[in-house]
């Protein structure tokens, strides 16, 4: 699927400078204002949406509550970004490594 990233406009922010978002793909890139550029992926698309059509959610609360400190969201590589099946790639190597993932019931 091609990225089809939208630049959330119309805001300021002390701590961030760009925000894309691509509802789709599940994915945002935010720019901070000190330079540094991060890609996450398995954003809520339900919060992209906010950002997006909400015009009194703060760029840097979102960034904090929905990318950096998020449980859901990770962080991309750049070969990842426009990817959608990158998290399920992420996560079942997780599960292959038995990494906080819950044991499934074997069976005989």
């Amino acid at each position: 699927m091609i990225p089809m990233f939208l630049n959330v406009t119309n805001r300021t922010s002390s701590a961030v400078k760009e925000l894309q978002v691509d509802a789709l793909n599940k994915q945002a890139i935010v720019t901070f204002t000190n330079g540094n550029t991060c890609a996450y992926g398995n954003v809520s698309t339900r919060a992209i949406i906010n950002v997006l059509f909400n015009e009194d959610v703060s760029l840097g609360f979102w960034v904090n509550n929905h990318l950096v400190q998020s449980d859901r969201a990770y962080v991309l590589s750049t070969d990842e970004i426009g990817k959608k099946d990158a998290y399920k790639r992420q996560r079942l190597n997780a599960i292959l490594n038995n990494e906080s993932y819950p044991n499934l019931p074997s069976f005989v």
